[in-house]
């Protein structure tokens, strides 16, 4: 502690010599002039003084016969005088540690650690509207308070952590984990068929089979039974399960529109902003459109993203125009069309037959597609007691 004040009062280091060391350091004492790090190498004596002691150390210096010689001068009030001529950098350098002061008391970067229940851009924009967003004060940020409001907010969160370190702001949450469903295999059930067909295998793992291969049965038939009969002739419930194989028949029908609507953009303007905090400064004249992107481009430090930066935005023009399809180009889509069903809604089924017509009416383009397969048309129904 001493020597930061020795430092920041100045002091100067000096030699003495001839006449007589010892008298002139006890006048020294006597005139209350301070003496620190005093030697005598056999001629000289070397030691150092305040820079106020120093302009009064003439008299013990006469009074001894000594001669002084000023070896160097430290401290604040030296250093400020030899460097005088650099005080444009001293003052930039002052100037950039008060900015970086002022700057640290910012929000720099907002940080949404992704789930898969909550659109992370949505939420990034409702912790804007309370406050959290690049450029506001920390300060001004009450972390409990947003963190009750987007609880309110998002009924699915389990928690909302805010956190902030230094100038980033970092948001964490979990969601309630739903529950897997449950199969039910107690609560009484039959099986009894989706759509019409010839059985072809019945495989039934629990209840009583009500149909045989062979048979033919439509909507609503029951397949497999839920209730049985106990050997003194009760009635029992159980929850039916089991797969019935029938050879169905299905029939689609797909129609394409000769005329349609297609819409192709053909016009692209666009206009930059200069980003500064959460402060979009724009560089370019307004341009309108039907719809409109954005990219942007900030400085990074490190994997910190600076609030500076250049933001484009492009206004796209849309026009629609109506196509007209040939008479084959419509039959092609809906065809198309109806291949697509057949691989999304019978790809677990064995197929035996696929069948298209293809015919024209009007305007349009009909796809008549046919299907003969062999799938499960088992499904559960209640069992209906009083």
């Amino acid at each position: 502690m001493i020597r930061i004040l020795r430092l920041i009062k100045g002091y100067v280091e000096f030699c003495a010599e001839g006449g007589f060391p010892e008298r002139f350091i006890n006048l020294c004492k006597i005139h209350g002039i301070s003496l620190w790090n005093v030697k005598n190498d056999g001629v000289k004596v070397y030691a150092c003084t305040t820079e106020a002691d120093f302009k009064r150390i003439s008299l013990p210096t006469e009074n001894s016969g000594m001669k002084i010689e000023i070896i160097k001068t430290k401290g604040l009030k030296s250093f400020v005088k030899r460097h005088k001529w650099r005080c444009g950098a001293a003052l930039g350098i002052a100037m950039t540690f008060v900015f970086w002061i002022f700057m640290s008391g910012f929000v720099w970067e907002v940080e949404v650690l992704e789930t898969k229940g909550v659109n992370a851009e949505a939420f990034t924009e409702s912790l804007a509207d309370l406050g959290v967003k690049v450029g506001a004060r920390k300060s001004k940020i009450d972390i409990i308070d947003v963190q009750n409001q987007l609880m309110n907010e998002y009924k699915e969160l389990l928690w909302v952590s805010v956190n902030i370190f230094g100038g980033k702001v970092q948001v964490e949450m979990s969601e309630f984990v739903e529950q897997q469903e449950i199969t039910d295999t107690k609560t009484p059930m039959n099986l009894v068929a989706s759509k019409k067909g010839r059985v072809v295998l019945v495989k039934g793992y629990n209840g009583v089979n009500a149909v045989k291969e062979g048979d033919n049965v439509t909507e609503g038939t029951l397949l497999i039974s839920g209730v049985g009969l106990n050997s003194d002739g009760s009635e029992y419930f159980v929850h039916a399960d089991g797969e019935v194989f029938a050879e169905t028949e299905n029939y689609h029908k797909f129609i394409c529109e000769r005329k349609k609507n297609i819409s192709t953009s053909y016009e692209k303007n666009g206009r930059y902003f200069l980003y500064v905090f959460s402060l979009k400064i724009p560089l370019g004249i307004k341009t309108e459109g039907d719809f409109l992107t954005e990219s942007r481009i900030f400085l990074k430090s490190r994997e910190t993203v600076l609030p500076f930066g250049l933001i484009r935005e492009d206004n796209f023009r849309v026009k629609k125009k109506t196509a007209e399809y040939t008479g084959e180009e419509a039959e092609l889509q809906a065809l198309f069309d109806a291949v697509a069903l057949k691989r999304e809604q019978y790809n677990s089924c064995d197929l035996e037959k696929v069948e298209y017509s293809v015919k024209n009416e009007e305007n349009n383009a009909v796809v008549v597609c046919r299907i003969v397969c062999t799938e499960n048309i088992a499904t559960e129904s209640p069992i209906l007691t009083e």
